[in-house]
């Protein structure tokens, strides 16, 4: 799914193409979050319940879906519309071996400000403080509870709901590594947001001036690594399962079909998941690309395995594959 492209900070956007660094808290002071000098904020709604939404819980990514989530992209176009700045949603998961993102199923926002510049460092310190004050009624980090909003990262520092007594942390290793080629991995040139699935979906009283329960979102089985998705709120926990490995002698065919089983994948996607597919289903050349030869391929494939022609893998899908290709 391509990311919106706004007029501003076309800059920042290459910059987002790069790997992101993977997160190694440890412990530091807070990031630069002062609004100051009468910097405009996002417009928040009237008529909100007296009731409030509760610090959102950890919850953990578990599918390849890009769809557009209502509330993500409702949170993104608020704030561009305040300040006039480009944003991020979904993020291809194709080339991932392990649900690693909130970007991968829609939950996740790149909001583009760069700290070295001094006008974007201060609209990011507005949005910051917008999210995380007291609202009129004593209710602390008002905003974001009633957003959805799960953990933020910012200009080397990190903030979760579900660790919020600890305030503002450091982030990874950036405080060694102030030169600017390290700028979109310690989200110098861009705020994250991660939100829960009712903010994600548009569903917190934010939007809907109704209090929302938590949702836990998709469950992934035991016996594959990636959920098929969410079409329905999910009140219960998911319980927690070990990382599906393949046995020892497997084929290389197998070796890199278990760390992306359950991962749906449909006509228009294109990565090394695409690739695997075709070669455990004899597309030749496997091209990466899921197009009509394979969408046909694949159908063909499930009818003469017992299984619907859909030409989408789904779970059903991946267990036969899984199956015909020696996992017990």
């Amino acid at each position: 799914m391509k990311h919106p492209i706004l007029p501003r900070r076309l800059r920042a956007l290459g910059l987002l193409m790069s790997a992101v660094a993977a997160a190694t808290i440890v412990a530091s002071a807070a990031p630069d979050a002062t609004a100051g000098g009468g910097v405009a904020v996002p417009a928040t709604p009237t008529g909100l319940p007296s009731a409030i939404e509760g610090l959102s819980p950890y919850v953990p990514p578990t599918g390849c879906d890009l769809r557009t989530r209502t509330g993500s992209a409702k949170l993104a176009t608020l704030i561009q519309a305040t300040y006039g700045n480009t944003y991020g949603l979904s993020r291809t998961c194709t080339s991932a071996t392990t649900p690693s993102s909130e970007h991968f199923d829609g939950r996740a926002i790149d909001t583009f400000f760069n700290v070295r510049n001094a006008t974007e460092r201060a609209e990011a310190g507005a949005v910051l403080t917008w999210l995380l004050a007291y609202d009129k009624a004593g209710n602390r980090y008002a905003n974001a509870r009633r957003l959805g909003v799960m953990y933020i990262i910012w200009n080397n520092k990190m903030w979760s709901s579900y660790r919020s007594s600890e305030g503002w942390r450091p982030y990874s290793s950036c405080a060694d590594t102030p030169s600017s080629a390290y700028d979109t991995a310690c989200h110098r040139n861009h705020i994250h947001l991660s939100l829960s699935w009712e903010g994600a979906n548009g569903r917190t009283s934010f939007w809907t001036k109704a209090v929302a329960p938590v949702d836990w979102g998709p469950c992934r089985p035991a016996d594959l690594n990636w959920s098929a998705g969410q079409a329905t709120p999910n009140a219960t926990r998911c319980p927690s399962y070990p990382v599906v490995k393949a046995p020892s002698g497997a084929s290389t065919l197998l070796k890199q079909l278990v760390p992306r089983s359950g991962m749906v994948l449909r006509p228009g996607m294109s990565g090394p998941a695409v690739t695997t597919l075709q070669q455990a289903i004899g597309v030749s050349p496997a091209t990466g690309t899921f197009a009509s030869v394979t969408t046909s391929r694949l159908k063909t494939w499930q009818s003469k395995h017992g299984l619907g022609a859909t030409g989408i893998a789904y779970p059903s899908t991946w267990r036969a594959l899984l199956a015909v290709n020696g996992m017990r």
